[in-house]
Parts: structure tokens; sequence; C-alpha cells
């Protein structure tokens, strides 16, 4: 062992983590569910449509995917090198020079748990907001108010948080989740394709480019583009589980490239059925409208469909609740936050699982939801935010690695010496793109009730975070693995240089 992987050893062996709950297939299921990518391409229908109609999404959608499976590539790559549940933010002390390292580690961890949490509290909107469109669909009497879907939004919370408790639950419902998602597919297309009788045609299908937006033909493709992104958010939830399941170096890259396949496999095949099911663009696109119409205004098969793609929208949260736990667990043994003493405890049996962590990160959510009450333009643009969250957090250790140099670190089994260049370039390339285009209006002209707030909540997070750094990172927050080493290596006699100490000053 070198200096450093002993120094790593000693330091997981001191901290309490929870069992390993979690095999490769739980991982994947995991990763399918919180990803879901084929009802994220349901859910986002109605905003997609307008920047480009069927071609932007049967083109688009393909762009949106090898993009993201250049982020899982990068993130298998990293996680492959140094599995740690604290994921991005661990990597970037790792490899960002020593004089910054502390500063961007932290700023990164702030970032991805805020990701987390804001789509956790997007997650908890949809699902309220799926049973209240369902009783006003049906009822035209019924009028949704602020109120409604508040309590709505807090119960989907409470209801998904509960389970989250229990470990030994963890690998078996994300299977369950998954086999229950597959299964829902499988009978919405089945049902699309036989009932519709109104099909879209070919020509219209594949080429008729539908844009309302106000923006040009090209912009609007980018600005649509957005939408399309929400079908694979999450990406690094399988990252963080790196300390519940037997050879993370190799089974956690495997269940990132999965969750991307799955996701592009079910998403488009759910999109040409719900695409080519229908010709009316009045309908708005939503699904419930298209499954309305397709089955012949059935009511009740409408309302068993919109039921059970509630079910699987929620149980995403599942999946979300594991993901900004295990992060807000790690920042808190490494004293990122306040009360890190508690957030860093595994509960005993029949838990075994980090609860206060749980607890906080739902408790954060409940407070977003506030928010709503407040202001829904706020709030939407907060959880919009989320994407670029995640998207920064992935990038900044990225940069570093390539600062450091990819041939400098210990490579995994998860490596690619060329295509992982190609990776590394769509990653940033994209994130760079988003940052700029995802803070755009959504339509022109622009007017109060369409502008777009992502700037500011970003900037303003940004502000935050370095304020936080300041106040109480900058004297408390410690990466004992890392910072052990650095001690180490500042107790050599000066003027000789250790192998280790010229890989981590690079």
């Amino acid at each position: 062992m070198s200096d450093l992987e002993e120094i790593e050893a000693s330091v997981s062996h001191q901290r309490a983590a929870p069992k390993k709950e979690f095999d490769s297939w739980s991982a994947i299921a995991l990763g399918a569910i919180t990803t879901n990518s084929a009802i994220g391409i349901l859910l986002t229908f109605a905003n997609t449509v307008t920047y480009g109609g069927s071609p932007l999404l049967l083109y688009g959608y393909p762009v949106i995917s090898i993009i993201s499976l250049g982020a899982a590539t990068s993130l298998g790559e990293l996680t492959s090198a140094y599995p740690d549940a604290g994921g991005q933010y661990i990597w970037v002390a790792r490899l960002a020079p020593r004089k910054i390292y502390r500063f961007f580690s932290y700023i990164t961890a702030i970032f991805s748990w805020a990701g987390a949490v804001c789509t956790g509290a997007s997650v908890c909107l949809v699902g309220a907001e799926l049973i209240l469109d369902l009783v006003e669909f049906f009822n035209p009497h019924f009028h949704i108010e602020p109120w409604m879907v508040f309590l709505g939004y807090q119960a989907i919370n409470i209801f998904t948080l509960i389970p989250s408790f229990y470990g030994k639950l963890l690998g078996k419902v994300t299977k369950g989740l998954m086999g229950f998602t597959a299964l829902l597919l499988i009978g919405l297309l089945v049902t699309l394709f036989a009932a519709a009788k109104n099909r879209r045609p070919a020509h219209d299908f594949f080429t008729v480019f539908h844009n309302v937006s106000g923006w040009s033909d090209g912009m609007a493709v980018l600005v649509g583009a957005n939408s399309l992104q929400w079908c694979y958010c999450c990406l690094d939830s399988m990252v963080h589980i790196a300390d519940e399941i037997p050879n993370p170096r190799r089974n956690i890259p495997r269940a990132l490239v999965w969750s991307i396949i799955i996701g592009f496999v079910s998403g488009m095949i759910c999109m040409c059925a719900y695409m080519s099911a229908t010709d009316d663009y009045n309908t708005g696109y939503y699904s419930l409208t298209i499954t309305f119409q397709v089955l012949e205004q059935n009511q009740g098969a409408a309302i068993v469909i919109q039921v059970l793609v509630f079910f699987s929208c929620i149980g995403a949260l599942w999946g979300i609740h594991v993901w900004q736990s295990r992060l807000a667990w790690t920042i808190g043994y490494n004293h990122g936050f306040p009360f890190g003493k508690y957030l860093e405890q595994i509960a005993g049996p029949p838990y075994g699982t980090p609860i206060y962590a749980l607890i906080f990160s739902s408790f954060s959510i409940a407070l977003l939801g506030c928010l709503y009450l407040g202001s829904s333009t706020a709030f939407n643009s907060m959880v919009s935010a989320c994407l670029l969250f995640q998207w920064l957090s992935y990038s900044i250790p990225v940069v570093f690695l390539h600062i450091h140099g990819r041939s400098k670190i210990p490579h995994g089994e998860f490596w690619f010496p060329k295509l992982g260049y190609v990776a590394n370039a769509l990653l940033v390339l994209w994130t760079s793109i988003s940052l700029v285009i995802y803070c755009f209006p959504y339509t022109l002209p622009v007017e109060a009730g369409n502008m777009n707030y992502v700037s500011p909540v970003l900037g303003g997070v940004t502000f935050l975070s370095a304020l936080c750094w300041i106040l109480y990172g900058r004297k408390h927050f410690r990466i004992p693995e890392v910072d052990g080493f650095v001690e180490t290596i500042d107790a050599v006699t000066p003027g000789v240089e250790t192998k280790q100490e010229s890989h981590f000053k690079k």
C-alpha cells in the first residue's frame, strides 16, 4: 500500500457506514428509477413540443442521450479510480491544486447537495400536480389552489421518506419499482399502438417542425433541449452508494452506463408511441389528454393510467431520498454542516441508514415547498436550477482532472484513454452551453409570466455557498483521507519530494 492508500483505509474503518444492501442489479435499478427517462418524456411533452414538435423529440433526444452518456462515462471513470460516497466533491479534493482544493471541494459539495434537494422538490411538485390535474380534468368546476398543491407536495415528501429509513428495503424496493415501471410502459405502449386511430402521418412525424415559442428555429432547438435534460437528471445518484455496494469500482460505472441505455430505449419507444398516437397539437400534449383521446374518452382507463404514472413518478423520489441523504451524510462526517455530528450517524437495527441525514434533506425539501406558497415563480426557478447544479458538480472535477493530468491518476477497471477525452469534452461543453441557454426566457415576447429567473437563483446559491465557506467551512470542513495525506507531505524534510507528494501537487 502507498501512504495515501493506508490513510484512506484507516479513515474508512473509523467512520460508520450503512450496510452493503445494494448489488449490481439494485444499483442499476436505482439509476433507472431515479432518472426514469420514459416517464420524464411523458411529463415534458407539453413544454418540449412548442419548441419544435415531434422532430425535436425524435432527433433531440438521441443527442441529449449521447451527451448524458458522456457525463455517465466521466462519472464512471472517476468512480472507478476513486470510489467514495461523497462523489464529486471528494474527487475535486483529490485532483485540485493543494492551495485551493478545500474551497472548491466545499463549493462542489454544496452544488451537489442543492441539486439533489431541488430535484426532490420538483418530483414532489409533479406528483401533486398529476393527481390534482386528474381531478380538474374530469371536474371542470374544480379549481386548483396553491394550498392544495402545497399539501399534496408535503404528503408525498413524507410518504416516500419514512420507508427510506429501512436499509434492508432499499435493494428490494428499487428492483420492484424498476419492474413496475417496465410493466407500466409495456402496458402503455400496447394500449396506445392498438387503440390509436388518428395516427400522425410519417411525413409530419419526421419532418414538420412546430415552433410556437417565439424564438428562431435554431434557438428554439437549444431552449427546448433543456426540457429533454430532465430525462437524465439524477445521474450521480448511483455514485453516492459507493459504501453500500460490493466492488463499487466496477458496479457503479456499470450502473451509470446501463441507466443511459435503459433510459434511451424506453424513452424513444415511449416518445414514438405518444407522438404518433395523435396529430392534434391542441391537446397541449399532456399525457393525460392524449391518453384520454386515444382511448376514445374512456374516463376509467385514463384515470387508472394517470394513477400508475403517478406511482412511477413518486417512486423516483425513493431513490432521490437515498441520493440526497448520502450526500448530506458524507458532508456531515467531513464537517461541512454545523450539525455534522448528527448527520454522520448511522442508525442501528432495524434501520441501518443515516436517518438524521434523511430527515435533514427531506426537511429542506419541505422548506422549499413553503416557497411555493409565497411565489410559484420563485419556486419553479429554484427547482429548475437543479439541472445546472448537477452539471456543474459533474464538470468541476473533470476540469481539475485535466489540470491534474488524466494519465496521472490510478485508473480503475472502467477507463477509456481516448474515448474518455471525448466524454469529458462533451460534458464540459454542454455544461457551458446550458449555463447560458438555460437562463434565457422560455418564450418571446418576454413578459413577467414567462421570465426565467434561473440565473439569479444560480448566482444566489453560489454567493450563499461562498458565504458559508467564509463563515463556517473554512474553519471546519475537512476531508480526512486528503488532509491526512497533506499533513504527511508537510512533515517530509524540505527539499525531499516523495512520489506521492509529486502526484498530489500536480
